[in-house]
């Protein structure tokens, strides 16, 4: 098949997109689904045949129900390698915008062999009638592509399966691959908010955050990981039509790299970021031997690798969460050949690092997500690790040359130290030619009578002394005991670092995992770990804790600022259990909220949660799950969200099911988004976001009216009586939740249930027949959320407009 119109119509220096690649004979047939948002909102279905990917658009998408036929317009066909693109179409390209790999698996064709689908899908897309089966992610089942009497245009059909459903699978809006959703890549300049940052003008000299070297890499959840980039840090600045671009040192760089200040003044906002300049082969390679010479002799890739931005449009966004950080940045970037976005992995530096290994690259940073931007800082959020020994040194002198060199014999070169000069080796490896002379004709204008170091080496050779203001790097294997670098090997100048600040690096061990079972920096003691808390499958409390730990990240937002309810179990399910609300002796760093309570008529000292040492703490004192109010402390009478739980009397689950799709059925006519999860026992909880804007009477009203018209469409399933002898066997639509004070268990919670049950949100293609309360457990819950990343995050976005679906409940109910 050809790839002639999909070349024709992309210019491959200017879009990332692949530009070729053919399928495999041995593997089963791939597809793919992009979600692409270009100047409108569509879906790319994409189907391997003959080496190339057969491509329709998809306006409003895939669909599971087979009463919906979707148009699917038929585009030019796409490269195999295309199934793995994910990113952003440059402006002023083809399909400009942003693209996600929505879902993507395997196909077969409905009739005859397996081994023959690619003859038969042959024979069926010529006539214009295909029929295939796909195991996908999101996409599974019989469906068809149709042809129209309109050359381009074809129909999506779903087959009746047991894979259809009403559910608008859409719904499920992230990617298979980076979990990230289609607007989250910024293609369209789109910002996040940034009114709560400060309104301040950027400095004009700014000191770049610095890291600390460490031993060995490491695996930690909180921490992303980035390519050690072999180049110059630099940080740049645009504002208005003024571009500023200079080294760690304050050295200009305008006049070194224009290609880099023109690719500056492309942004469309102002902003002052953090990267690295370096020159790349064709294979992606950084060499900094290149770049050193690049204004002399230009050769390679020039580029600015962007890692980091700490100023946007008037707004000081220093105090960012470095995560947040990027993602502005990767939305504000204008990618061309010379900006680049430093991209990074998530929680596996060990598999980033053996990488960085294979390919001969310097090393790789590791970086605390949550972790602010301190300029001129070095501390234990940001961390280097090297693949090989560096060390910058400052020159102090050379010998004359011999055997078959020119120019010079050994550069000898030294740290500093309490402000002295310490010799620390001598090393005449690794210098062409070219650059012996350059370094000998800088060297001999700095020429002094006496050594400038502390104490005078004795080399082999006539020595000429130099003054100590030229900055090189060096590899070597290992620091001797004397403390001289063995085995140095010259790798370039470094003019953007001062003499002065040139010390020996010392690597230091990885800090330790915070809030782990066997940390020691919490600022109180797990005890007795051992304690068996789940007697089937002999789970312990250290294996609770280690679970939180694991799910800090998913589990936190949903706490914070959050007074939390405790039912403490100090020995485990088959124990003795206690509510606790009231926290009189409390360590000072637990944060706590006085609140008055009428029940009690008294004013409660609650729990308020947010970091992991107080998750773990309330763990520590037995409390299995987290039960954490819907509304926060500065809100407390304006909840985040209003749930409608259904909560089964004797009732087989599937059942709940059969009621959770009602639901759904109900708030989709309503204009209501809704998001379920497993109440880790027997029922399921759906949830509604409000994002504080109303009152708790007003949620609690509007659950009750979803609750009354699903029980007048169930009334042999369901019940609103709050009696439980009123309502047996029968599923109780609890709209009572939405009260005042009322807790229930997060989202990521244990349950204290035999199998250690997790309360798991859900995609609503998932609530289907076969789901089980207990399917998801501390055992598996973690592996799920590397796979689907976090589901329940709209709950904390944007909530209803409650008088717009009001009057929309008003007009369905008066029809």
């Amino acid at each position: 098949m050809s790839l002639r119109a999909y070349t024709a119509k992309r210019h491959f220096n200017h879009t990332p997109e692949p530009k070729g690649g053919s399928g495999s004979k041995h593997h089963s047939l791939r597809f793919v689904v992009q979600e692409h948002h270009a100047t409108t909102l569509h879906y790319d279905f994409r189907l391997e045949l003959d080496g190339v990917l057969k491509s329709w658009a998809i306006p409003k998408g895939p669909t599971l129900n087979p009463h919906e036929h979707h148009l699917a317009i038929q585009t030019e066909d796409h490269p195999y390698d295309y199934r793995n693109f994910e990113g952003i179409i440059p402006e002023g390209n083809y399909g400009a915008g942003n693209v996600i790999i929505w879902d993507e698996g395997t196909y077969v064709a409905r009739a005859g062999k397996a081994e023959d689908s690619q003859k038969t899908l042959r024979r069926e897309f010529k006539a214009g009638h295909m029929t295939f089966v796909l195991h996908g992610e999101k996409l599974h089942g019989e469906f068809a592509l149709i042809k129209m009497k309109d050359d381009k245009s074809w129909l999506l059909v779903k087959k009746q399966d047991d894979a259809a459903s009403a559910t608008d699978v859409t719904r499920q809006d992230t990617s298979v691959r980076s979990s990230q959703r289609v607007d989250d890549l910024g293609a369209h300049g789109k910002l996040p908010d940034l009114s709560e940052y400060p309104k301040r003008s950027p400095s004009k000299l700014v000191k770049p955050m610095l890291c600390t070297l460490v031993d060995e890499p490491f695996d930690r959840e909180g921490w992303l990981f980035e390519i050690k980039w072999d180049g110059y840090r630099a940080i740049a600045s645009k504002q208005g039509s003024s571009i500023a671009l200079y080294s760690r040192a304050g050295n200009n760089f305008i006049q070194k790299y224009p290609p880099v200040v023109e690719a500056l003044r492309s942004f469309k906002h102002d902003v002052v970021v953090d990267g690295e300049i370096v020159v790349l082969d064709k294979d992606g390679g950084a060499h900094f031997e290149w770049l050193q010479n690049w204004h002399r002799q230009p050769q390679g890739t020039l580029c600015y690798y962007l890692f980091d931005i700490l100023w946007c449009d008037g707004r000081d966004v220093q105090s960012m969460p470095l995560l947040r950080r990027k993602a502005l940045l990767k939305a504000v970037i204008p990618l061309s050949d010379s900006l680049r976005y430093s991209d990074h992995v998530e929680h596996s530096g060990l598999k980033l690092f053996k990488e960085m290994q294979r390919q001969g690259m310097e090393g790789m940073v590791a970086k605390l997500g949550s972790s602010p931007y301190r300029p001129g800082e070095r501390g234990n959020d940001w961390l280097k690790i090297k693949t090989h020994l560096r060390q910058e040194v400052v020159i102090g002198g050379y010998t004359e040359p011999r055997g078959g060199r020119k120019y010079l014999g050994s550069l000898l070169v030294g740290t500093y130290d309490q402000g002295q000069l310490h010799y620390v080796g001598h090393s005449g490896g690794g210098i062409p030619d070219d650059q012996r002379k350059l370094l000998r004709d800088k060297l001999a204008k700095l020429e002094r009578e006496t050594s400038p170091f502390a104490s005078t080496p004795k080399p082999n050779a006539p020595v000429h002394w130099a003054k100590p203001m030229l900055v090189c790097e060096m590899v070597f294997s290992e620091w001797t005991e004397e403390g001289y670098m063995r085995q140095p090997e010259y790798k370039g100048l470094r003019p953007d670092k001062k003499p002065t600040e040139v010390h020996r690096e010392t690597a230091k061990s990885p800090p330790k995992q915070k809030g782990t079972s066997k940390s020691t920096e919490l600022p109180f003691e797990l005890t007795h770990l051992d304690k068996v808390f789940f007697p089937k499958h002999h789970y312990t409390k250290g294996n609770l804790i280690d679970y939180y730990r694991s799910v800090a990240t998913y589990i936190l937002p949903y706490l914070k600022n959050r007074p939390l309810s405790l039912n403490r179990m100090p020995n485990g399910i088959t124990g003795e259990s206690f509510f606790q609300k009231n926290n009189e002796h409390l360590p000072d760093w637990v944060s706590h909220a006085n609140i008055f309570s009428d029940s009690n008529n008294a004013t409660l000292r609650w729990i308020v949660g947010g970091d992991l040492n107080t998750l773990l703490y309330i763990v520590q004192l037995g409390s299995i799950e987290i039960n954490p109010w819907n509304s926060r402390v500065g809100y407390l009478d304006k909840p985040d969200w209003i749930v409608i739980d259904l909560d089964p009397e004797g009732v087989p689950f599937a059942h709940v099911i059969e009621v959770a799709q009602i639901v759904k059925t109900v708030c989709d006519e309503w204009d209501i988004p809704t998001y379920p999860k497993t109440s880790g026992k027997t029922g399921l909880h759906i949830y509604i976001p409000l994002h504080a804007r109303y009152s708790f009477e007003q949620g609690k009203n509007l659950a009750h009216l979803i609750a009354l018209e699903v029980n007048k469409r169930t009334p042999k399933l369901t019940s609103v009586e709050r009696m439980p002898e009123k309502r047996r066997h029968k599923i109780y639509l609890d709209f009572l939740q939405n009260r005042e004070g009322q807790t229930l268990a997060a989202p990521y919670s244990v349950r204290p249930t035999p199998d250690a049950t997790v309360s798991m949100p859900l995609h609503w293609n998932e609530v289907t027949a076969g789901l089980s309360p207990t399917d998801f457990t501390i055992k598996n819950a973690l592996n799920r959320l590397k796979r689907t990343g976090d589901l329940w995050n709209p709950t904390l976005k944007e909530g209803i407009q409650l008088p717009k679906i009001l009057k929309t409940i008003e007009t369905k109910q008066s029809r």
